[in-house]
């Protein structure tokens, strides 16, 4: 009897915190006369007051990417222009930019062609190497633009130098804060940190500091990506991360290893946070432990942030080096912290998905699509890593919002 009254009490519990917080109208943003030509996601999803914009690549109207890499940052630019303004924004809009290229030895000309484009008000960006990015890519942005460009804040830690071109640590838009990726080198307090457990904290510590600039603390982080250059390093990262957060609340979260880092830095940290804690709770299916270094998903108001779920079974681990079978068993893990949030696969505005291979994007699609049906959320996709090592062949992260009923 007292585990069933700990199951109602979730329940309603549970129940009586949808119940207090908006549901939002969800949107496809695609071009007038769009065909999906068999690609499994939308352009774009707007839920409520904000756009999720699939990862773009450099590919002019007419399908063929442009010849030299700076006309390819300006085309991909130009993508993502496109899609804000099939939803009513422009460059303005935009809170937050994931940047992925192949060659971070083109950072100079990619910086130089952005800060042409971008505008006075840039969001918060996070720039990363990645092995590979589909149909050749060299690279794709995605992002999220909010409605309203004039609730846009940038956030900037009293004692951290600004200037004219330069990434704000942070974009503050209604209750909703955007990080850009920091690292160690964002600021320090004095000399250089060397050892990679000294980089995570003061990563850690730069976020904090972003954070109380904008009213809030590691507690209000909903969302949290740690890029990586060395796997290897996963477990001395969580021992210095579990310490910032509380024990079975700490924000959902991607870990991702990368092939390379702006600055040659070891680790950065981007994420999003909610200033109203009371908007914010932990959600665990009953399959999954409290963990110190992860919950599956943060439900805040009436968006969900899954933590990234790869193709292991609760309990087991990974049992299959089939592909098939691991994407599968990723979208049933997925699904159980949709399901722990009341929500399920039509909820989904934004997806990320991780291949061990490009070489599996075709067969991943063809699988992917039969979970969304007509209701196709945003999408991005890369290779990140040259890791052939890992059990792991494909992960996936989502963020889902609870639609209002129509």
């Amino acid at each position: 009897m007292k585990t069933h009254r700990v199951l109602f009490l979730t329940i309603a519990v549970l129940a009586g915190f949808a119940a207090a917080h908006s549901t939002a109208q969800r949107e496809a943003i695609n071009p007038r006369n769009f065909k999906p030509q068999g690609q499994p996601y939308n352009y774009a999803i707007r839920a409520g007051e904000t756009l999720y914009i699939s990862g773009q690549g450099s590919q002019t109207p007419e399908g063929k990417p442009p010849g030299t890499f700076e006309e390819r940052v300006k085309q991909c630019l130009q993508n993502v222009r496109a899609i804000l303004r099939w939803g009513g924004m422009d460059l303005g809009n935009l809170a937050s930019l994931h940047i992925y290229v192949t060659e971070l030895r083109n950072l100079e000309t990619l910086d130089r062609v952005y800060w042409q484009l971008i505008g006075a008000d840039p969001p918060a960006r996070t720039i990363l190497e990645v092995a590979a990015l589909p149909e050749g890519n060299s690279i794709e942005i995605s992002g999220i633009a909010v409605a309203d460009p004039n609730s846009k804040r940038a956030i900037w830690p009293a004692r951290w130098p600004k200037s004219a071109h330069a990434d704000p640590p942070g974009v503050l838009t209604g209750e909703m804060l955007y990080l850009s990726a920091l690292g160690a080198e964002s600021v320090q307090v004095s000399g250089e940190v060397t050892d990679f457990p000294g980089q995570v904290k003061q990563a850690l510590e730069n976020v904090g500091e972003v954070l109380a600039a904008a009213g809030m603390s590691h507690r209000n982080l909903v969302w949290v990506n740690p890029y990586l250059d060395d796997f290897k390093q996963y477990a001395a990262m969580n021992k210095v991360y579990e310490a910032f957060f509380d024990f079975g609340n700490t924000p959902g979260r991607g870990t991702i290893q990368v092939t390379a880092l702006p600055s040659q830095q070891h680790v950065v940290f981007s994420g999003i946070a909610g200033s109203e804690l009371s908007k914010r709770l932990a959600i665990r299916p009953r399959n999954m432990a409290p963990s110190s270094t992860a919950s599956p998903g943060i439900l805040y108001g009436d968006t969900l942030y899954l933590s990234a779920k790869s193709g292991f079974i609760p309990g087991q681990g990974i049992v299959t080096q089939d592909f098939e079978l691991q994407l599968r068993q990723s979208m049933r893990n997925l699904l159980d912290g949709l399901e722990e949030a009341q929500m399920d696969f039509s909820n989904v505005v934004s997806a990320v998905v991780y291949l061990k291979d490009m070489k599996d994007y075709d067969r991943m699609n063809e699988l992917y699509r039969t979970f969304f049906q007509a209701d196709l959320p945003s999408r991005t996709t890369l290779q990140q890593s040259r890791d052939h090592e890992t059990k792991t062949e494909e992960q996936m992260s989502f963020i889902a919002v609870r639609e209002a009923k129509r």
